[in-house]
This record gives C-alpha cells, sequence and structure tokens, in this order.
C-alpha cells in the first residue's frame, strides 16, 4: 500500500508538470516563426495564470467573459457522458461476455464474429447512422425518440452516452472472452466442476472476477480511447463540453487547466483501482 501511495503521488507530479510544460509549447511560436527564447517567459505566465484561475478569461465575439464558475457546468457535463459511457460499457461487456459462454458453442462463434466486425466501423459512421435513423423515425411516425442536439439550457445525455459506450463495450467484450478462455482452462476450473457448481457458477464467482482485473489493466487505454472520441461527439451533437471549449478557445491556459481537471479524476480512478486491486491479490 505504502508504495503504491509514493509511486502514484510521484505520476502525479510528472504528469501535471507534464502538462504544464506541453501547454507553454504555443509561446515557442510567433506565426510562422520558432523562438525557443519566449518559451520561459510563456511557461512563467502560464504557471501565473493557473495560481489565478479566477482571472482566467475568454473572449468571444461579444466580448471577454470570465471562464469560472461557468466552466464548472461545461466539465460536469462532459465528465458524466465520459464516465457514464464507461461504466454502461462494462456492463454490458460483462453481461454479453456471460451471455457468449452460456450459449452452444455454434451460436457464440457466430456472436463472436459478428462483434468482431462490427468493432471495425468508425466512431463517426455510428453517430451519423444513429442520428438518421432518429430523424428518419420522426418523420415517418412523428414521434421525436430521443433528443440528439444540444443546447445551452438543454442538455442531452442518452444518445451521446450510447454512441461513446458502443466501441468501448466491444473492446471490454473482447478483453474478457479471451482472458475467460484462458481461465477456463486453469486446474481450478475442474476443481469447481467436481464439486458439482454449473458452468454459470463458475464463471460467476471465479472466472469473471480474475477476468475483471485484465479489464481494470486496460481501462486506461480504454478511458483515452473514448476521450479522443468525445471531441467528435460533441462536435456532431452540437454539445457544448469541455473538448469543444478548448477547440473554440485556443488560449494555452484555458487548455491546460482543461487537462489538469480531466487528468485528475481520471488519476484518482486508477489510484483508488490499483489500491482495491492489491487488497483483493495481494499483488502492486
Amino acid at each position: 500500500m505504502p508504495y503504491i501511495i509514493k509511486d502514484s503521488l510521484f505520476s502525479f507530479v510528472l504528469s501535471v508538470i507534464g502538462i504544464i510544460l506541453l501547454g507553454a509549447i504555443p509561446f515557442m511560436f510567433q506565426g510562422m516563426t520558432f523562438q525557443a527564447n519566449m518559451y520561459v517567459d510563456g511557461l512563467l505566465g502560464l504557471i501565473t495564470s493557473l495560481l489565478n484561475p479566477s482571472d482566467l478569461l475568454y473572449f468571444t465575439k461579444g466580448g471577454q467573459y470570465p471562464v469560472f464558475p461557468g466552466f464548472w457546468s461545461i466539465y460536469s457535463y462532459s465528465l458524466t457522458l465520459l464516465f457514464a459511457a464507461f461504466f454502461i460499457a462494462l456492463v454490458l461487456g460483462v453481461i454479453f461476455a456471460l451471455f457468449i459462454f452460456l450459449m452452444p458453442q455454434r451460436v457464440s462463434n457466430k456472436i463472436r464474429l459478428f462483434s468482431f466486425v462490427f468493432e471495425s466501423i468508425p466512431d463517426l459512421l455510428i453517430v451519423i447512422l444513429m442520428q438518421f435513423f432518429i430523424i428518419w423515425f420522426f418523420k415517418k411516425t412523428n414521434i421525436l425518440l430521443f433528443q440528439f442536439v444540444s443546447f445551452y439550457d438543454q442538455k442531452t445525455y442518452f444518445v451521446p452516452i450510447l454512441c461513446l459506450t458502443v466501441l468501448p463495450t466491444l473492446l471490454i467484450l473482447r478483453i474478457l472472452l479471451l482472458n475467460m478462455e484462458d481461465e477456463l482452462g486453469k486446474l481450478y476450473v475442474d476443481t469447481a466442476k467436481s464439486k458439482g457448481m454449473n458452468r454459470f457458477q463458475i464463471l460467476w464467482r471465479h472466472v469473471l472476477p480474475n477476468t475483471l482485473l485484465s479489464v481494470f489493466h486496460q481501462s486506461r487505454n480504454i478511458l483515452w480511447f473514448m476521450l479522443s472520441n468525445l471531441l467528435m461527439v460533441e462536435y456532431l451533437f452540437h454539445i457544448h463540453g469541455i473538448t469543444t471549449y478548448i477547440k473554440d478557445n485556443g488560449e494555452p491556459a484555458i487548455f491546460t487547466i482543461s487537462m489538469l481537471l480531466l487528468f485528475v479524476p481520471m488519476f484518482l480512478f486508477f489510484t483508488l483501482g490499483r489500491i482495491a486491486t492489491f487488497k483483493w491479490t495481494g499483488e502492486k
């Protein structure tokens, strides 16, 4: 436990420093001219801005406005979409994995083939098809299934979360299937069978807990993959979220503080996960 806390704190400090150094890179360029000596001055100015976040401003055609406290609603909206989609994908991945292993071999092979093919579909196509289906259904029935365009005073959740969930669900499902197959070949499974446990009990009580550790180890890559898709989802659904906020307000200070605030909840999630894993398995 102490090792995990010290290692996590060290990683946190290095990551924060790295994000700040990255955020100051635009100061090295003046138009098309590269000026390395401007980097230090820009970096010091950026640190000063971060230490006084209440003074941060963003500029629009209508004038200049303070970043805080309005930023918090944008930030919480995007985090809700991101983490809700991740946890839904995790639950669906577990359900589908159990379902596939309880099916006859011939049926489960077909389902795996379908999931592999569906995984190759681009995220952009999934979002566009979802929007076209809702519009087509509305034109045919005059029933709007879901609101799929967000406004400042009216936020949409269901369809963006659904679009963010599809491919992570398939990624988690693939990880679970590969690891569950490996676990089913181990000796403890034969021991459980000899005690009269049925297939579902073996999968639920023994195989699944072991494979969920592998999902956690891969969840860092899955979450960053989802974060890269968040910009596309926010743009196509007209969501005023954190990624579009960064895109529309390209100031180094706004970019840096946004990246820091995105990093902190992910860091806490993985640190708590490491601690829980250590208590569960006794491994670092």
